[in-house]
């Protein structure tokens, strides 16, 4: 951010880099001469430092809404393993206490826990246990709900051909929503099913149908040699779900949805 060589009265700085070194490093970034006065100065200023700070500076600006998104989705499976593993230790209780685990949900199995006939330490163990994980059953709840209302305002075209739980996954597997707007429809088609295509590369394996997509409602249903030609029908409509969502633009979903429909159903 100076000259590299010593001038007569000091070193040759931008003016202010202290108080503006986000725009300077901006220019510098760009391959643009900084519109700041070089000056000179008996002292250089700490480019350790401010490149810290830059760098502070890049991460919360290139950290947009849809990595927030990407970034919260990525705690609901660490969640569900948490509190498989908890009931899994736990499940012992209940069988001594009566109260058996029939592969129900979780959350309503540590409820059931809350206040059994067990001495006072071990109730209250117990007590403190079931609170632990109906707190993490109650912040997993709130986190996919948080979870679709967000997606559905990023993603509001993708949502409407795909549903939020698959756009958030794509987005996921994805890296952002600029990734997955600049992916064409077959990269989208076999998006999560990277190791079956490497496979496929080295071993020369058949390729894949289709990766995640394959959680697309009634896409599992089809028969097998159906389901290719449907996944790529759905991969192109969310090809360009995504472009429209990264232009902020709406599109008629209704209308990409009967087309997808007649591509299911067509034998």
């Amino acid at each position: 951010m100076w000259y590299g060589y010593p001038r007569p009265m000091g070193f040759g700085v931008f003016s202010n880099i202290e108080e503006e070194y986000s725009r300077i490093f901006d220019d510098l970034r760009n391959g643009k001469i900084p519109e700041a006065e070089i000056v000179d100065r008996p002292d250089l200023p700490d480019l350790r430092a401010l490149m810290i700070e830059y760098a502070k500076y890049r991460v919360k600006k290139e950290f947009r809404e849809d990595q927030y998104v990407r970034k919260f989705y990525s705690l609901v499976p660490e969640i569900n393993k948490s509190i498989n593993l908890i009931l899994e230790k736990v499940m012992t209780f209940g069988l001594i206490t009566g109260i058996n685990y029939n592969s129900d949900d979780p959350c309503r199995f540590f409820t059931n826990l809350e206040g059994l006939d067990l001495p006072e330490d071990i109730s209250s163990m117990m007590t403190q246990i079931s609170s632990s994980v109906t707190g993490l059953c109650a912040m997993r709840s709130s986190l996919v709900q948080f979870l679709s209302e967000r997606v559905r305002t990023i993603m509001p075209n993708t949502c409407g051909i795909a549903g939020e739980d698959l756009a958030t996954e794509l987005l996921f597997h994805a890296g952002s929503l600029r990734n997955l707007a600049l992916m064409p429809a077959s990269s989208i088609q076999v998006l999560g099913a990277e190791k079956a295509l490497f496979k496929h590369f080295v071993s020369g394996t058949p390729p894949p149908k289709h990766g995640i997509l394959f959680h697309y409602k009634g896409l599992s249903s089809l028969p097998a040699r159906r389901r290719g030609r449907a996944a790529r029908v759905i991969a192109g409509k969310i090809a360009i779900a995504c472009r429209a969502d990264l232009a902020g633009t709406l599109l008629d979903t209704d209308r990409m949805l009967h087309q997808i429909r007649e591509a299911m159903n067509r034998k």
